[in-house]
């Protein structure tokens, strides 16, 4: 990761980077119309030629994460960026975490309730790494947005369609499954049930990966499933050297490839497992 970081800063491209960049990235709005004191949506919308990928909020021992830095108007403020789950990418002969095909990277922003002019103008500039088999790092690439505003919101229908797709790949956690971890110098085990009320089994859930959000599991290493005699599922995880030292909770999102539900739907869920004694 270090060595990525300082290749990072040696290809760093300027300006006009995203037209000579593989990635294709918008930025759109759920709405076309802004009221004063209202959360909206803006989405940056990533679409990767095939054989392509970017990364993840947490890309694993390779790669880069994507970076916005928001220059708004006076009294405007940004949200947390909200990310669809991931998946298993390929940085040369690395396992990393990120994106294929199209994406879209989601933040809440927030009119000031004073707001009296007739359009408001977004400005923000993106960090990515676009790779396949070489990298092609963008670095500060400049964007604009400007939208009407007025007494009630107007929703562009198109974008709405676009932003709720992508709500639907976000993980969230899920009450029907009890998780706790235990970690050493070396490993992770994560161990995940059936909490009270849930039919599923462990067994009906067919592979499953876990995604680390915090650097915490080595994401180039395998990770072993195993079912106990009590019906938990164990997966035994490469601990990251580089990771968090002293973690208090395993943070991240887990991949059932039959689902969660037993129709089959809910691929991905949101994690905090905490650490047993």
């Amino acid at each position: 990761m270090r060595f990525l970081c300082l290749l990072w800063l040696l290809w760093t491209v300027t300006g006009r980077a995203e037209e000579k960049n593989p990635l294709h990235v918008e930025m759109i709005s759920e709405v076309s119309q802004v009221r004063a004191g209202d959360t909206f949506w803006v989405g940056f919308h990533l679409h990767h030629p095939p054989g392509h990928h970017s990364y993840w909020k947490h890309p694993g021992v390779v790669g880069v994460a994507t970076k916005i830095s928001w220059q708004l108007p006076a009294g405007f403020t940004a949200g947390e960026t909200v990310w669809p789950a991931p998946e298993k990418v390929m940085m040369s002969i690395h396992p990393a975490q990120g994106y294929r095909g199209d994406v879209l990277l989601m933040v809440p922003i927030t009119a000031p309730a004073t707001w009296t002019e007739p359009t408001v103008t977004l400005k923000a500039e993106l960090d990515w790494m676009c790779c396949a088999r070489s990298c092609h790092p963008a670095h500060r690439v400049p964007f604009s947005l400007t939208m009407k505003a007025g007494a009630e919101v107007i929703y562009h229908p198109a974008h709405q369609a676009i932003f709720e797709k992508n709500r639907q790949r976000v993980p969230r956690p899920d009450p029907l499954w009890e998780t706790r971890a235990h970690i050493d110098a070396t490993q992770v085990i994560l161990r995940l049930k059936p909490a009270a009320g849930n039919p599923r089994r462990v067994e009906d859930l067919g592979d499953v990966w876990f995604f680390s959000a915090d650097g915490a599991v080595h994401s180039a290493k395998p990770q072993h499933n195993t079912t106990l005699a009590d019906g938990t599922l164990q997966l035994t995880m490469t601990r990251y050297e580089f990771g968090p030292q002293e973690p208090q909770q395993i943070q991240g999102v887990l991949r059932a490839e039959k689902g969660w539900h037993a129709d089959g739907s809910a691929p991905f869920i949101e994690i905090s497992a905490p650490l047993a004694e």
